[in-house]
């Protein structure tokens, strides 16, 4: 199921500083109240988000669940954090939580855009007309996806970036801070896009590329 922050009780996974950023913005939409952390390191247990308690890891998600918490955000960010983050988001899934959708107030966001479960939309992020934005998305701080653009599950397009209209983006990609991909491009599965690169030809899955015009520097897999 997907619904956009409510009025549910909810639960942030993970406590770096992302986890930061969704809690501040958890605060400006009036939903900081009840919320609840979770996170692997044990030395952060018993102390404090921003205010939001962090009760333990997310070994907890089935008994939160049974206190009456529904909805979860994963509060992971990171180039490295792919698999983490997907594996967060099925687990809390499975357990019958609903993976709320994160517009902050600063945003602006079509009418006609699609955001998926899961998916976060930060301060000054623009998503044009017609845009589809996959499951467990971050577009972050001042990104901007422009119309009719896809944004598959799992990716991330860091600050300031920028997706120009009809570019499509695979699963678990990270677009880096400031970077451009030119219009109807489309970047393979799993790929990474450098900061400040400027993308004028389709990325094949799994590429690193970089630079201006961006070039291949080498694979994201093993």
């Amino acid at each position: 199921m997907v619904g956009e922050v409510g009025t549910n009780r909810l639960i942030l996974i993970g406590a770096g500083g992302h986890a930061r950023v969704l809690a501040d913005a958890l605060h400006l939409l009036g939903r900081a109240e009840g919320a609840v952390v979770l996170d692997a390191q044990a030395d952060l247990h018993g102390t404090a988000l921003l205010g939001l308690p962090i009760v333990g890891g997310d070994e907890l998600l089935a008994s939160l669940r049974g206190e009456g918490f529904s909805e979860f955000l994963v509060a992971i960010g990171g180039i490295r954090g792919f698999g983490l983050r997907r594996r967060l988001f099925d687990r809390a899934v499975q357990l019958g939580l609903r993976a709320a959708v994160l517009r902050h107030p600063a945003s602006v966001v079509a009418g006609s855009a699609v955001l998926g479960a899961g998916s976060q939309v930060l301060a000054s992020a623009v998503v044009n007309a017609c845009a589809e934005i996959g499951e467990n998305v971050i577009l972050n701080t001042g990104s901007i996806v422009e119309h009719d653009c896809w944004v598959g599950a799992d990716s991330h397009i860091a600050p300031r970036a920028c997706l120009a209209g009809g570019v499509r983006i695979g699963r678990q990609v990270h677009i880096g801070v400031g970077a451009t991909i030119c219009e109807n491009l489309q970047i393979g599965d799993r790929a990474i896009v450098g900061a400040g690169a400027v993308v004028i030809r389709d990325v094949p899955p799994e590429a690193v590329v970089a630079g201006v015009p961006a070039k291949a520097i080498r694979r994201s897999g093993p």
